[in-house]
């Protein structure tokens, strides 16, 4: 392999001004792909177009023949396991088909979004890269990614199609723009030894707050965590669309807010007096993030909680909590006016225009075979991602490889895996098709990912403001960021 490079440090500023101020960050999970296949030219969906100076020559195993073009291939990978799978895949290409790939791994406190935009402002973008999708829209929007229809086309001939809810978020406007690996989605955690009562909506979550709440013992109720960035994002939208909520539609060709409009807006309000009632059985919340929401079940501070996932059981597993297989989750969230969404997002290959673009998708076809996912999945994060391709999540050899896991063995049935993983399959609620709402899709996902949404919630949770008193105003900026974002 030419060159494997490592990213600790990039000025963020700069970078975001590629993007018109819109960042996002992932929900949690790092991302990888899979690998294999032998196809050579694409011939549908809109991406035929070969740029750089790739050749339609084939190999003697049918794959295209890239001697002496160069793959630029960057992904976040912070542990040795991780980078040595996507070594692999790499050095296997490269025989394959006589490419250079310069495999960047990202690491120390940066996104892959800032380094993309970073080499896009320099005019060097890359071929290929991981994103969660809410990026990979952010880019789609900013003109630089190509579509990869017909990638997606000649990978279904060999895993067949990716899961409806994840095929519905991929497609924007009649392309496909990303090649995924996995989803998750939010879920609603809790200590069944503590109480009978199950939390499975609104009114149950809070009696069983109350109920642990009362009990002779340290362990507040619930855990209601007051924080910014993607982590107050995905909180808010998680509840929000079990609420039958929404934020934005199309008009006149436009995202449009609608969340001031009723219902919507009695909506949210009811959202955000749900959180603060709870606040009387939660640990003080102000500061907190993926990290805290995710360890506060197994440092014993609360009884139950959101996350993006089941990384709150996980914990407690690695960290030898007695309770931990006691640890229960709601299917998808607990419900007040619906219960088929669950906040989540999707993560995989995109490719990037005024690149190499045909060695870019010829990567991705080959990276992108059963065998290659199962192994990422059993090592990335394994029981919280979910496989997006119903061939990987029904293989012998990825259940038998979760079932087989530390992890797995030390505090998971097969009965809750097995229920994480259809809820997820079925009530993925992506924010480009969200719960009341946009058809076609919305791409505009960066206006989620703003301070008004955030600020909403602080007023309310931080500032112990009346929410009627503050949305009003939060969104006006709400529509602001939507006009700017589509300009």
């Amino acid at each position: 392999m030419k060159m494997v490079r490592y990213l600790d440090t990039v000025t963020r500023r700069d970078a975001l001004k590629a993007v018109g101020g819109a960042s996002t960050v992932g929900i949690g999970a790092l991302a990888g792909c899979s690998g294999g296949g032998s196809d050579s030219t694409e011939t549908s969906g809109g991406d035929s177009t070969a740029t750089g100076s790739g050749t339609t020559a084939s190999t003697d195993n049918g794959l295209p023949d890239l001697s002496g073009e160069e793959i630029h291939f960057i992904t976040v990978a912070q542990v040795d396991n991780i980078q040595d799978l996507w070594r692999r895949i790499a050095s296997d290409f490269e025989d394959a088909t006589g490419a250079s790939m310069n495999v960047e791994f990202v690491t120390t406190g940066v996104s892959s979004l800032d380094r993309i935009i970073q080499l896009i402002q320099a005019g060097d973008p890359p071929e290929v890269s991981i994103q969660s999708f809410g990026e990979a829209m952010i880019l789609r929007n900013r003109g630089v990614l190509t579509p990869l229809s017909g990638t997606y086309d000649r990978v279904s001939e060999s895993l067949g199609d990716a899961t409806d809810v994840v095929q519905n978020i991929i497609e924007v406007e009649g392309e496909r723009w990303m090649l995924p690996f996995f989803h998750n989605i939010s879920t609603f955690s809790y200590r069944s030894d503590l109480t009978d009562t199950v939390p499975n909506t609104w009114e149950k979550a809070a009696q069983y707050a109350s109920e642990v709440d009362r009990m002779d013992n340290d362990v507040r109720g619930t855990y209601v965590p007051i924080m910014t960035g993607s982590a107050s994002t995905v909180r808010f939208l998680a509840w929000l669309w079990t609420n039958g909520g929404s934020i934005t539609e199309w008009q006149d060709d436009q995202v449009r807010i609608n969340m001031g409009d009723d219902p919507y807006r009695s909506r949210v309000i009811e959202m955000l007096n749900f959180f603060a009632d709870r606040q009387q059985y939660s640990p003080p919340g102000e500061g907190s993030g993926w990290a805290t929401t995710q360890n506060i079940l197994q440092s014993g501070q609360a009884a139950s909680t959101w996350y993006a996932g089941v990384r709150t059981k996980n914990a407690a597993i690695r960290n030898d909590r007695s309770f931990a297989e006691d640890i229960e989750f709601v299917p998808g969230m607990p419900s007040s006016r619906r219960d088929d969404a669950a906040e989540g997002s999707a993560e995989g290959f995109v490719a990037y225009e005024n690149a190499n673009t045909e060695a870019a998708k010829a990567f991705i076809r080959y990276a992108t075979n059963q065998e290659f996912v199962t192994d990422l999945l059993l090592n990335l994060s394994p029981v919280q991602n979910i496989p997006s391709w119903p061939s990987v999540k029904q293989s012998d050899r990825y259940r038998e490889g979760i079932f087989s896991t530390d992890l797995f063995q030390s505090g998971w049935t097969e009965e809750q895996f097995n229920t994480y993983q259809e809820e997820a399959f079925s009530k993925l609620t992506h924010k480009t098709i969200e719960a009341g709402t946009t058809k076609p899709p919305n791409p505009y996902t960066s206006v989620y990912y703003s301070e008004p949404i955030w600020n909403l919630q602080s007023d309310v949770l931080l500032n112990e403001k009346n929410p009627a008193d503050v949305i009003d105003g939060r969104i006006e900026e709400l529509r602001q960021v939507a006009e700017d974002a589509q300009r």
